[in-house]
């Protein structure tokens, strides 16, 4: 018989549902926690699977998690992923570039990324930007020019796996190389930032008084007749690019050379950690002195490896996916978990606080970039904290064998072997 507000409301009845539910609550099976139930494995009629409308099987397929998730995933969250595969690209003579902003993805807050390609010889002209840049690069060779507030100048080139950090406000280029020219990603710590929005030489000149030009530089004005009406952003040089001590001394300041370096060799570095299932490197201020705002781990993944179950206490993670297949899932209070499969190309963001893992899906390795709006890389493991908590107060909490907890990992591993 149906229910009415005036019978739930009887102590008899109440006293029924309450004990109907607690018995349902007890018939929760471990990875199929929440009642009603969830996922695919408690859907008794199978036509309510399917998926008749239209779609695109291209889409569709690359994320099998939204279409399949896990019964342990529960009551949705913000978007967590996105990929530049989908984000149009600016092209011009020399090279390209695509973005990702807070405009379109809206849970990245503290970081817009940028990914560009510049062939060889192509120039991202000279600029600077209202924020900090940093950047991994991905293939290929790259010339990199800046100048810092105190007019101490560095160029290096940099190649596959090195990281620059230029300041904000510090003036820029970047240049690429044979014999295949690069390919890098940008972090700028700001999810509004754009680098179709960056202050450009050639738009400064075009806009002042020619008579002003003239006079800063203490030439006549007919030395600047010929200067750009349109900014260059990306353009193709007719002039090889120079062996890099030509460029030193072309550079050379008075004020000498930066303190600090703003390139970084990461694949250089001893790793951080380091198990039979992967590595972990990381850059901040602390070995990168130079980057101040922005903090960086390079992850790498072997196959049935787990980075493990942990959450960041200092700053949201933006996450860049280099070579490979992943699976990751964020949890939230509520409780929230949402799962997502990530591809080379992919970003991710996980905010602060919030538990998450990233397991290898695939046949070979998994390499992706942890990206921070902080000076220094912080983390919380979770069988780190259960490890160094009271053995007894643990497996009473989650209805384990006290000797279970003493065989957890005392030494914070990171990257989990694959059993």
């Amino acid at each position: 018989m149906p229910l009415s507000r005036r019978t739930i409301l009887s102590s008899g009845v109440a006293g029924g549902i309450l004990a109907a539910t607690a018995a349902a609550a007890s018939e929760a099976k471990f990875g199929n926690p929440d009642q009603p139930a969830e996922g695919a494995i408690n859907v008794a009629n199978p036509k309510a699977l399917t998926d008749p409308g239209p779609q695109d099987q291209g889409l569709a397929g690359n994320e099998p998690t939204f279409l399949n998730p896990p019964a342990t995933d529960v009551n949705g969250m913000p978007q967590f992923w996105t990929s530049f595969n989908l984000a149009p690209k600016r092209i011009q003579n020399g090279g390209w570039a695509r973005q990702i902003t807070q405009d379109d993805f809206k849970i990245s807050t503290t970081i817009a990324g940028v990914n560009m390609r510049l062939g060889p010889g192509g120039v991202r002209e000279l600029h600077w930007h209202q924020q900090a840049e940093w950047a991994v690069m991905t293939h290929g060779n790259c010339r990199v020019t800046v100048l810092d507030e105190s007019g101490r100048s560095q160029v290096a080139d940099v190649r596959e796996g090195d990281l620059w950090y230029f300041p904000a406000g510090f003036p820029h280029s970047l240049q690429g190389l044979g014999p295949d020219g690069c390919e890098f990603v940008i972090a700028f710590d700001n999810g509004d930032s754009s680098e179709f929005n960056t202050l450009l030489v050639t738009d400064w000149l075009a806009h002042t008084p020619p008579e002003v030009v003239a006079k800063n530089f203490g030439q006549p004005v007919e030395a600047f007749k010929n200067l750009p009406v349109h900014n260059k952003w990306i353009y193709q040089s007719n002039i090889a690019a120079p062996p890099l001590e030509t460029v030193e001394a072309q550079m050379a300041a008075t004020a000498g050379k930066p303190p600090n370096s703003f390139v970084f060799r990461l694949g250089d570095v001893r790793p951080n950690r380091e198990t039979k299932s992967g590595v972990v490197r990381i850059a901040d201020s602390s070995n990168f002195t130079a980057s101040k705002t922005v903090a960086a781990t390079m992850v790498t993944i072997k196959p049935g490896g787990l980075r493990d179950m942990h959450w960041h206490p200092n700053a949201d993670e933006w996450s860049y996916w280099i070579k490979g297949s992943g699976r990751m899932t964020v949890f939230n209070t509520g409780p929230a978990a949402i799962t997502a499969d990530f591809h080379p190309g992919d970003v991710g963001y996980v905010k602060k606080g919030l538990g998450h893992y990233v397991e290898n899906t695939g046949a070979t390795d998994l390499v992706y970039m942890e990206v921070f709006r902080a000076e220094r890389f912080q983390e919380v493991s979770l069988s780190d904290w259960l490890a160094h908590s009271p053995i007894d107060m643990v497996a009473e909490t989650l209805n384990l064998d006290p000797s279970v907890i003493r065989q957890f990992p005392k030494d914070r591993p990171d990257i989990v072997p694959a059993k």
